[in-house]
């Protein structure tokens, strides 16, 4: 007789664990594909920034690069001119 009760009590334990342990885990997906949503939503953002800010440096090296050639035209204009004055035009000058 204490075996059929107890053989009742583990088989009508284990049927109400089942659903029990279930729902848990139906649960726990649910959290986890959450966390994972969040976590997906986060570096898409990650990523928008970092395309953003790579963006905004490719145009600071652009307009630097396009400064730095402006510069160097400016100053081989500049060698040019005070190569064809000659030395002679700027002593007195420096003399003053």
């Amino acid at each position: 007789m204490v075996v059929l009760a107890v053989l009742s009590g583990l088989l009508l334990g284990a049927a109400v664990a089942w659903p029990v342990a279930l729902a848990w885990a139906h649960a726990e997906v649910g959290r986890v594909r959450a966390r994972m949503q969040d976590q997906i939503g986060y570096w898409q953002d990650q990523a928008e920034r970092a395309t953003a800010s790579a963006a905004r440096v490719a145009e600071r090296t652009a307009a630097w690069v396009a400064g730095c050639q402006q510069g160097r035209e400016d100053t081989l204009l500049l060698a040019r001119a005070l190569a064809r004055r000659g030395p002679e035009a700027g002593e007195g000058s420096a003399d003053g």
